[in-house]
């Protein structure tokens, strides 16, 4: 394995894998020497070739799909060294509005699909003879909510306990459980699904509110899961890893009290 260094890792399993975000991962593992299978409801066309790929057609919100896209992935590849959740469900909706099918919707595809991998992975694992990497991919609004985003920052904030209590259970079979945690990326360019999701009045407004004063992109967020899968990151467990451009390190819109600043 070369490079960027997840250099003991063989193969992962992509949830999510197929667009957006969950893109980026897969094209920077794959870059890295790893074998990947991808769990998604569509497949990336470009990758149909790619004997390095496996996709799986399904959905994560099935616990019996997303426990047998690991089985699958471990016959296909002989084991698995990675599992990345990406895969996510966030339809917005005020809490007076929204359904109960919507709210458990998220739920089912954001944590418990999560959950299954989860147990199928570290199961694998700890048969195999211990060691390997999960990464859950969060999000900023765990910590800095919005009005619309109840149940989606509600699922990845039970996501980000998860995955400290899998960094506790797991961690004496060597086996180390984080999360990365997105601020706003563009992933225009990524994604055949929703690309037009957000307005451009609305991509201004979230860029105005970074502090680095750009969007992520996929491939930051990539760069961090390579970096906690690999041997760089080997004392790292059970941390939220925020790749937001500084969006979480304070009220930045608020304009300075002129009164309180000293020149």
């Amino acid at each position: 394995m070369t490079g960027r260094g997840v250099s003991n890792a063989r193969a992962a399993l992509v949830t999510g894998g197929s667009n957006g975000i969950g893109r980026g991962i897969v094209r920077a593992l794959l870059d890295d020497g790893a074998r990947v299978a991808v769990l998604d409801l569509g497949v990336h066309e470009p990758w149909d070739a790619d004997e390095r790929v496996h996709t799986i057609v399904g959905d994560v919100g099935d616990p019996a799909v997303a426990t047998a896209a690991v089985d699958e992935a471990v016959d296909r590849f002989g084991a698995l060294d990675i599992l990345v959740n990406d895969a996510a469900a966030y339809p917005d909706a005020l809490l007076t509005e929204m359904s109960v099918d919507e709210w458990r919707r998220v739920f089912d595809v954001n944590v418990t699909g999560s959950f299954c991998t989860i147990q199928a992975f570290a199961r694998h694992r700890i048969e195999a003879g211990g060691g390997g990497s999960i990464v859950n991919i969060t999000t900023g609004s765990v910590q800095s909510p919005r009005p619309a985003g109840g149940a989606y920052s509600a699922s990845k904030a039970a996501l980000e306990t998860i995955t400290k209590v899998a960094a506790l259970e797991l961690g004496v079979h060597r086996i180390r459980a984080n999360a990365v945690s997105p601020g706003y990326i563009d992933v225009r360019g990524e994604t055949d699904a929703f690309p037009d999701r957000a307005s451009d009045e609305l991509r201004a407004a979230l860029v105005s509110s970074i502090p680095l004063g750009k969007a992520g992109r996929a491939s930051d967020i990539a760069n961090a899961v390579l970096f906690l899968c690999s041997e760089a990151a080997g004392q790292i467990t059970g941390a939220v890893l925020h790749v937001d451009g500084g969006s979480l390190a304070g009220r930045y819109t608020l304009p300075p009290d002129t009164g309180a600043v000293r020149g």
